[in-house]
């Protein structure tokens, strides 16, 4: 009888972010969760019960996602990865068998209270929940496992996907209606859509919330907040001012993409910590209200933005000389 609410499956090749044992720390606070990392970085980590590392290298693993198909596999990078996500229940099916659902999710994130957003009505009623790469849960039955496999408009997407070493956005919405969550819908699965997450845009520097629209099935950028972003006992926070009053907000996870994050101090320990855009730091005052708001800190240097310009211009100048 499957007793655990969710496993999230999480390959990653190459050294883990320096923010590993951070990342860890906020899923130590779910303890109705297990994470599984795959990974060969041997350096000795410190996690919590509820997260597993599980040491192979890249080659191991593509010989046994290999062994799971009839035909050759395109894997050629680790970062190919992405697109077999919607077969890791499958892949790694031998991993799960306690659990009412598995997931995955990206490394470059950190966990707020998920039992505060993922409820026990929604894991009964739905197939699969959310929709964008860096987070997503399926319920962990036999055909919902292989449902990758199922046509979408009469083409076997995952073939095509499988056989190419170029990317196809086949984990989640974004880029498209070819991927796994189309299928889901088009079998008529139960699918939940809401974005409960803290999804930072790549650019600018400063933090602006970008969320997912579904009935759209495109991302609504918010305006600019001067805000205090903290990791709260266990919960993702945001505050800032309206209207002369405190507004204090709750996120599932907060999502960093592409930003070179830092750790400073001794925050590893804390019960609250400040995230600023590229660091994670010990908060001035613990108590956060109107009258302390103008006393906390919320911004730094930060060069992330002439960092990615200059990523991308070195990017653009390889592509060229190919």
């Amino acid at each position: 009888m499957k007793n655990k609410k969710c496993c999230f499956l999480v390959p990653y090749f190459g050294k883990l972010p320096s923010y590993f044992e951070l990342f860890a720390k906020t899923c130590g606070k779910n303890s109705d969760y297990n994470w599984i990392i795959f990974t060969d970085d041997t350096s000795n980590y410190n996690v919590p019960n509820n997260v597993e590392i599980i040491r192979m290298k890249f080659t191991e693993l593509k010989q046994n996602i290999q062994s799971k198909f009839d035909f050759e596999i395109a894997l050629d990078r680790p970062y190919k990865l992405c697109d077999y996500k919607p077969a890791y229940g499958y892949i790694f099916e031998e991993y799960i068998n306690d659990y009412k659902f598995w997931g995955h999710c990206d490394l470059d994130t950190l966990m707020g209270n998920l039992n505060d957003f993922i409820t026990d009505e929604m894991l009964e009623n739905y197939d699969k929940l959310f929709c964008l790469g860096h987070f997503i849960l399926y319920k962990n039955t036999h055909e919902n496992n292989r449902l990758f496999m199922s046509k979408y408009k009469g083409i076997n997407l995952y073939k095509k996907v499988f056989k190419t070493n170029d990317i196809k956005v086949f984990d989640e919405t974004f880029g498209g209606t070819y991927n796994i969550n189309s299928i889901f819908i088009e079998q008529n699965k139960n699918v939940f859509m809401d974005d409960f997450s803290l999804n930072f845009k790549i650019l600018p520097t400063k933090f602006v919330r970008t969320k997912y629209n579904y009935l759209t099935n495109s991302f609504d950028d918010e305006s600019y907040k001067k805000a205090i972003y903290v990791w709260n006992n266990g919960k993702i926070e945001r505050y800032y001012i309206r209207e002369k009053s405190i507004v204090k907000e709750e996120f599932m996870y907060i999502h960093f993409q592409e930003r070179n994050m830092k750790i400073k101090g001794d925050v590893l320990k804390k019960k609250i910590f400040k995230i600023l855009p590229n660091i994670f730091v010990n908060i001035e005052i613990q108590d956060i209200n109107y009258k302390t708001f103008c006393k906390i800190k919320k911004e730094r240097i930060c060069f992330h933005y002439f960092e990615r310009k200059i990523r991308n211009k070195i990017k653009r100048i390889k592509n060229r000389r190919l």
